[in-house]
Order: C-alpha cells, then sequence, then structure tokens
C-alpha cells in the first residue's frame, strides 16, 4: 500500500514539475516586429504554447496575447522551456497597410532562466 502510494505522488509531482511550453517560467522573449526592415510599433503577439507550427486561425486559437504599448518590441515574460508558436499584427504606417506574420521558437532547457530576442518579419 505504501509502494502504491509512493509511487502514485512521485508520477503526479513529475507530471507537474515537468511542465513546458507554458507560463510560470523565468524566460522572458523578446520580440521585434519588421515589415520590410522597418520596424512595426504597437504590434501584438499571439502566443500559441507547445505549438511547431502556425495554428489555423492564430489570431483566435492562442494561448496568450500581448499589446505592444510604447515601444517598438514586445517583451512575453515568464516563459517556460519548451515550443512556441509567435503570431504577430500590426500597422505598417508608411505603407498603410495592415501586416501579419510569425514565427516558431524554441525555449531549450539551458535558456528557461534567461532572456531571448526573436525577430519576426511581417507582410501585408
Amino acid at each position: 500500500m505504501f509502494n502504491k502510494l509512493l509511487f502514485s505522488f512521485l508520477l503526479l509531482f513529475i507530471l507537474f514539475s515537468c511542465k513546458k511550453g507554458d507560463t510560470g517560467g523565468s524566460a522572458t522573449v523578446t520580440t521585434y516586429v519588421n515589415h520590410h526592415g522597418k520596424a512595426i510599433n504597437l504590434p501584438v503577439i499571439y502566443v500559441k504554447f507547445d505549438a511547431k507550427k502556425q495554428p489555423s486561425d492564430p489570431t483566435n486559437d492562442y494561448d496568450l496575447k500581448v499589446q505592444g504599448s510604447h515601444e517598438n518590441h514586445v517583451h512575453i515574460k515568464e516563459l517556460r522551456y519548451g515550443n512556441y508558436y509567435l503570431y504577430a499584427t500590426g500597422f505598417d504606417s508608411t505603407s498603410m497597410q495592415n501586416v501579419k506574420g510569425g514565427i516558431a521558437l524554441k525555449i531549450k532547457w539551458s535558456e528557461r532562466r534567461t532572456g531571448k530576442e526573436v525577430q519576426i518579419e511581417v507582410s501585408e
């Protein structure tokens, strides 16, 4: 009986402590959004956890949405190691067009407590 209880406890501990591709970690991703080499101000970043490719509807099928405020980049904080898909939308004021695009991102175990910079090239 004690062995089964100990085994169950260890299994639950392992399952919950190995959570990846989610918030609750220490990694910060600084995301720069560019259109034809020009920074896009005030982008919106849609984050899909545990994903290696773009969801079919990235502006509705996301786990975290981060709005840029006063800068040309967005800080996505408290991520765990794992796979993410970042999808950016914004407005290019020089060409007067809405722009969008995305990129797959992997935060490695060794990067789980550091910062990482990502460039997302968007198009019309």
